[in-house]
């Protein structure tokens, strides 16, 4: 049988921290997948949690390549730090048996992050994919993608990958699964709108979670202290009603914008205005 893990890259002392958080919420949510870290500090407090350790070759700000062609696993799924694993996303390792590589679509396609070009214009809809989660199947042609990828990255100086990868992927021939947005959760506020129809977030990700951000947002290093107590219940309650996650549920959750008296409100609000919009029309 295929092997199968995850992987986290951390450079430098302040990701450490981070990639520990995050290795244990892997954990927590799915405690017989391997986890390992790729890193260049040696007996940092706290990695025993993870389940092999690897000394990078080379230090530098995108270790994620040397984790992913260096990796032990035949299918393996790569994170950034500065995540949390809320759910079961171990499934991706299924959609792997099927395609080369796997990743999920930047939310923020209209940001000028997004609209920047390698060398080629693409068409919209073939969008950025975000580097935060990138899950491959190991094979000669995609590692060979992922050191060229690399070699690029250095050669050219370039400061971000998205738009390279982008590019590369849009020419390449290998089999690419776009994964739905729960699996790279970046913009949690849109889970507030989420009721027991949606998919529940599996990984939350973003960059608050990052313990170089210590001395100003410590309180948001915890998903509590990220989106508030009311959504880290509602997340919860998606995550039960979610019938890929919790079999055999019939729970129901209403958007958590619609609860409490604010939500209300809001309700009789829009109902006002649709019934006077209808009053105008007729």
């Amino acid at each position: 049988m295929p092997s199968q893990g995850f992987v986290i890259a951390a450079s430098g002392e302040d990701y450490i921290e981070t990639a520990v958080e995050a290795a244990v919420s892997l954990k927590a949510a799915m405690p017989d997948v391997p986890v390992d870290l790729f890193t260049d500090i040696e007996g940092a407090p706290g990695t025993e949690i993870f389940d092999q350790i690897h000394m990078l070759d080379k230090s530098w700000f995108r270790p994620k390549f040397e984790s992913l062609v260096r990796s032990r696993f035949d299918k393996t799924v790569y994170m950034d730090a500065d995540v949390r694993c809320l759910a079961d996303m171990s499934d991706i390792f299924t959609v792997l048996d099927r395609f080369d590589i796997a990743m999920v679509h930047d939310p923020l396609r209209n940001s000028p992050h997004a609209q920047r070009v390698w060398k080629t214009a693409l068409p919209n809809a073939f969008p950025h994919l975000n580097g935060g989660l990138v899950g491959i199947r190991a094979s000669d042609e995609v590692l060979a993608f992922l050191r060229e990828v690399q070699e690029t990255i250095i050669a050219e100086d370039l400061k971000s990958d998205q738009a390279l990868i982008r590019e590369k992927l849009f020419d390449s021939d290998l089999r690419l699964a776009v994964l739905p947005p729960e699996y790279n959760f970046l913009d949690y506020r849109q889970a507030e709108m989420f009721g027991f129809l949606h998919s529940a977030p599996r990984l939350l990700h973003h960059y608050k979670f990052h313990s170089r951000h210590n001395k100003r947002l410590d309180s948001a290093r915890s998903v509590a202290g990220l989106v508030g107590p009311d959504l880290e219940r509602h997340l919860h309650a998606l995550i039960e009603a979610d019938a890929q996650l919790t079999p055999g549920t019939s729970k129901k959750v209403r958007p958590l914008v619609d609860k409490g008296v604010l939500g209300k409100m809001r309700k009789l609000i829009l109902s006002a205005k649709k019934g006077i919009v209808r009053l105008w029309r007729s």
